[in-house]
């Protein structure tokens, strides 16, 4: 995610020179919170399947069809999903079919839409988990 981002990307490295330095350092150095950790590792991916969905559109009738994938920090997470797949499957779609052809025919809404998934299916855990949502497909046909 934005987390592993970051550090790849924007970490400056510490200067070659003064190793012991910056050894010691890293010694001394408290261990970042169990939370951060786990959203820099690489999560689980689960498939939660394909979607065909009525956007909300009256002037013409639409549908979408999304495959959709989350990532989760562990193995508990991912047993929570498991079990809750029903219920995570029931909130994509009463979502999705609440939107209309404008709120997602950009990059910038399917990214809305993303956050607002993100969010919706975290709270159907117990302590939340899942670090990001992925549509692996995204078609919308007007009928």
């Amino acid at each position: 995610g934005g987390a592993a981002a970051y550090f790849f990307f924007l970490k400056k490295s510490p200067p070659e020179e003064n190793v012991n330095a910056t050894e010691n350092a890293t010694e001394e150095k408290p261990k970042p919170p169990p939370e951060l950790k786990e959203l820099s590792k690489p999560g689980i991916f689960i498939s939660v399947g394909d979607f065909v969905v009525n956007l909300a559109d009256t002037d013409v009738q639409r549908f979408v069809k999304v495959s959709v994938t989350i990532e989760v920090m562990n193995e508990k997470v991912q047993n929570e999903v498991n079990q809750m797949m029903p219920a995570i499957k029931d909130a994509i779609n009463d979502l999705i079919s609440s939107k209309y052809y404008r709120d997602v025919r950009t990059p910038e809404g399917r990214e809305r839409l993303k956050i607002e998934l993100l969010k919706r299916l975290n709270a159907l855990l117990p302590e939340g988990g899942i670090k990001a949502v992925y549509f692996t497909q995204f078609v919308v046909q007007t009928m």
